[in-house]
């Protein structure tokens, strides 16, 4: 198992406010970096969307809904898909709670 696995996720995450992003031009891809400690992470633009949704005011259900009326897609297969993403943020302590 991996420790990631083990990562509490808020149920209305919060983004740092101190992450940078930046678009990457003629690439569907965003960076993040943070600025104390020089780490970067590239993300796609759907989880790009999910780190920006995390401002304390949307749960992961939420977000899941705002990404289904989006694209009409499977509400579980979304809400899986987003609750990995929001573990993966916390683990790198991009988001709190």
């Amino acid at each position: 198992m991996s420790d990631i696995l083990d990562v509490t996720v808020p149920d209305y995450p919060i983004r740092r406010e101190n992450i940078i992003a930046e678009e990457l031009e003629g690439m569907d891809e965003v960076i993040f970096i943070d600025p104390e400690t020089g780490d970067n992470y590239a993300m796609n633009n759907m989880a790009a969307v999910i780190l920006e949704l995390c401002d304390g005011k949307h749960s992961a259900e939420d977000m899941s809904r705002i990404i289904q009326e989006t694209l009409a897609g499977d509400f579980e297969r979304i809400h899986k898909d987003v609750l990995a993403m929001l573990t993966e943020f916390s683990a790198f302590n991009l988001i709190h709670g």
